[in-house]
């Protein structure tokens, strides 16, 4: 009965003075929405790169490229096949009327561990004689009507499109083979590289992303900005939760004397302080997609600028930054009312109100 009392006259100073209420509110959104739509952002873009450094088998596996950097030979990969080396071709070039990369694949020979879309029950695709062009569902409404086979819809990065090696020679005018993909699966009998392709030697790539590190610095920036704008918008929240603290000491010193405790009286704030933290950040969060919606395709153009980053400018959901911007909201609410619960659980009975 006592909690329910208590907790009764604490709600009833918002209802009191909306404008304080407003105010805590808007400067925990703001600060949230902020702070979560950079990180968004930053997610997005980290995500990009993560798709970017994988869908072309760069996850590890060995490849053989040209040392003088030049195409491959096809007779060059029928001698490796022969002399026993597991092998794949890729043929990677770009379409420039289209905006457009497209990567060509041999799915019968491809590792496993290199295939970034399902290759088996795509094969007769594949190997049909118009082909078909695997590209991402924004890739795919741009490229509508283009003069170019069939388009597929699968998880590929924006810009990115994925075929039949011979399709790709025919977009490519004849190109030839860019690196081959070096099975993990290697028999002991294949014969030395020097002696069948002199002109060719193994490269290692590494799983991580180099344009994670290289725009780094670019997303600390980012993340900086995001904090000092968070940290700017808690001041609001902590002159708002300060001056509600402080009109209300009569009301805690009342219901100590009706026999709360300290303890309990602190409980309440704090269950005050989350509940108007979780609707503060909820709103936030909504707040930041819209910002980060917003903000994306410029970021992106920069990043495409800078450092040839291919980011999309669209943001998916993701519920990790979504939490995570709950989080700091909560976090961010209770650090901004520290020193107002640390005075109320040290408040003697009989202090005057200040």
């Amino acid at each position: 009965m006592m909690m329910r009392t208590g907790l009764g006259a604490l709600l009833s100073h918002w209802w009191r003075h909306p404008m304080q209420l407003a105010m805590l509110l808007l400067g925990l959104s703001v600060a949230t929405a902020l702070w979560s739509g950079v990180q968004s952002i930053n997610a997005e873009a980290r995500a990009s790169y993560a798709r970017a450094a994988t869908a072309i088998g760069q996850d590890g596996l060995e490849r053989l490229v040209s040392t003088d950097g030049a195409p491959i030979p096809d007779a060059v990969y029928v001698a490796l096949r022969r002399a026993g080396w597991q092998v794949s071709p890729v043929i990677e070039g770009p379409l420039p009327q289209w905006n457009l990369s497209v990567i060509g694949i041999e799915p019968l020979t491809l590792p496993e561990a290199a295939r970034r879309i399902e290759t088996r029950d795509s094969i007769p695709d594949f190997l049909a004689a118009e082909g078909v062009l695997f590209v991402n569902a924004d890739t795919a409404a741009r490229l509508a009507g283009a003069n170019l086979p069939p388009l597929r819809i699968a998880a590929l990065p924006d810009g990115i499109a994925m075929t039949d090696i011979s399709v790709a020679q025919r977009l490519l005018a004849g190109q030839g083979l860019s690196h081959l993909i070096v099975s993990p699966d290697q028999p002991e009998l294949a014969a030395r590289l020097a002696d069948i392709a002199p002109g060719l030697t193994l490269r290692t790539t590494e799983p991580s992303a180099d344009l994670a590190r290289l725009t780094d610095s670019f997303h600390l920036n980012l993340t900086a900005f995001g904090m000092l704008a968070f940290t700017v918008g808690l001041f609001i929240v902590h002159s708002a939760i300060g001056l509600a603290f402080e009109q209300r000491r009569p009301v805690f010193r009342t219901l100590r004397a009706l026999g709360l405790s300290t303890r309990a009286l602190t409980g309440l704030l704090m269950l005050e302080l989350l509940v108007l933290a979780l609707v503060g950040g909820l709103v936030g969060v909504i707040l930041g997609y819209a910002v980060a919606a917003a903000l994306l395709p410029d970021v992106a153009a920069t990043l495409r600028g800078l450092y040839g980053a291919d980011v999309p400018g669209t943001l998916s959901f993701r519920s990790g930054w979504w939490a995570a911007g709950l989080g700091i909201a909560v976090i961010g609410t209770f650090g901004a009312a520290a020193h107002g619960l640390w005075r109320v659980g040290h408040l003697p009975l009989l202090a005057p109100s200040q």
